[in-house]
């Protein structure tokens, strides 16, 4: 298999925490932000990541019908076990919309400083100002302090949790730490200290799932 992504997508990121979560073997493929050439032809037009290519020329799009697809695999009930399915779901689908529309602004300007390319970052402008309106990069790193401010009141439970048991919903991996975990990878991404920086379990659970996947 391979996985289309950019390297701070938070989408991508959680579906390749899903596929490591599964024991899936696959190949990490890295667009180049400016040159979607090959996702677009893999796709036949699609340019949006994650995009998941199944070892017989399947061609799955979107985070989450990536996942769904991984719960038919072998082994993949462990991304939302019995009997949490309905709070392993709903946790990830908070992560995707309430938490990662406070996140990704929190990261953007740290993001946007990471491509080498000038051509990149005015394009990653345009993207954003398109939808968000003109200097909304800038305005988003004035307001960092405040973003954060909302971010930590948002993961608070969460870090409560994480501060008891080793993950989201007990002693294993899920598809709700796959989900958080890609919100925290976009913002280590734009500067490593800013997940430990919304909540200190952050940074030890970060680890541990790492390590367990690595196994």
């Amino acid at each position: 298999m391979k996985l289309y992504r950019f390297e701070y997508s938070c989408y991508a990121r959680k579906a390749q925490m899903a596929l490591d979560l599964v024991g899936a073997r696959y190949e990490v493929v890295d667009v180049p932000f400016g040159d979607r050439s090959e996702l677009v032809q893999t796709t036949g037009g699609y340019v949006q990541v994650p995009v998941l290519v199944g070892d017989d020329g399947t061609v799955i799009v979107d985070s989450r019908r990536i996942c769904e697809a991984l719960l038919e695999r072998p082994g993949g009930d462990r991304l939302a076990p019995a009997p949490w399915q309905a709070a392993v779901w709903a946790y990830a689908d908070w992560c995707d919309g309430p938490l990662e529309d406070v996140v990704f602004r929190l990261a953007s300007p740290g993001v946007r400083r990471r491509f080498a390319r000038a051509v990149d970052r005015a394009l990653y402008t345009f993207i954003k100002e398109r939808k968000y309106g003109t200097g909304c990069v800038e305005e988003w790193e004035r307001s960092a302090s405040e973003l954060t401010r909302r971010a930590q009141r948002m993961l608070a439970p969460t870090a409560a949790t994480l501060a008891r048991q080793p993950y989201i919903v007990g002693d294993a991996p899920t598809l709700a730490d796959a989900a958080l975990y890609g919100q925290c990878a976009m913002l280590a991404v734009a500067e490593p200290a800013l997940p430990q920086a919304l909540a200190a379990s952050l940074g030890p659970w970060m680890q541990r799932l790492e390590a367990a996947t690595a196994r």
